[in-house]
């Protein structure tokens, strides 16, 4: 039975595969980041500072008027007074684009998994390498650009120690050029 599923759903993406329309681009940004903390009934935020972010985007419009993918692969940075978080980071956006043109209002929402290359300051030997999440966001296309608006909310504990409870929560601001 699953694998009869599996094997409709390869069927179904493949024939629209052929008909959808795919561009590839580079973009860059500014993130705002919030780590979010608490442990035994104590809340908080990290004093945060501004990071960056930088990688490649692939937007694959399928047939369905408006729907489409944009997965990315990003290096992004999130910095706080304790330390800075370099991430290798795979955001998987499900892309409604609201109406056609040369100005196109997009949304965007979905997960992102991301794998700490770079851990520094006081954080080395504090944080789990591994994060993911959900993000938002919403933006505009003109032409061959892309700017964007996104908030990506850490869902996984990303401290070490079992008592603490930390969450990278980003803001990002960012520009993108398609090929």
């Amino acid at each position: 039975m699953k694998k009869g599923l599996v094997f409709m759903v390869l069927i179904a993406l493949l024939s629209v595969s052929g008909k959808a329309q795919i561009r590839f681009g580079l973009k860059a940004g500014v993130n705002f980041t919030n780590f979010s903390w608490s442990s035994n009934l104590v809340a908080g935020n990290v004093n945060n500072a501004t990071g960056w972010q930088a990688g490649a985007m692939l937007q694959v419009k399928l047939p369905i008027v408006g729907i489409g993918l944009q997965p990315e692969l990003l290096y992004t940075v999130s910095k706080a007074d304790e330390g800075s978080a370099g991430y290798f980071q795979i955001p998987v956006n499900l892309r409604w684009q609201i109406i056609g043109g040369p100005v196109r209002p997009i949304l965007m929402a979905g997960p992102y998994f991301g794998y700490a290359l770079d851990l520094s300051g006081g954080w080395k030997d504090s944080l789990k390498k591994s994060d993911w999440g959900l993000g938002l966001g919403g933006g505009v296309e003109i032409w061959k650009l892309q700017a964007m608006l996104r908030y990506s909310w850490g869902l996984q504990n990303i401290s070490e120690e079992s008592a603490f409870n930390l969450k990278n929560n980003v803001f990002s601001v960012s520009l993108g050029y398609f090929f």
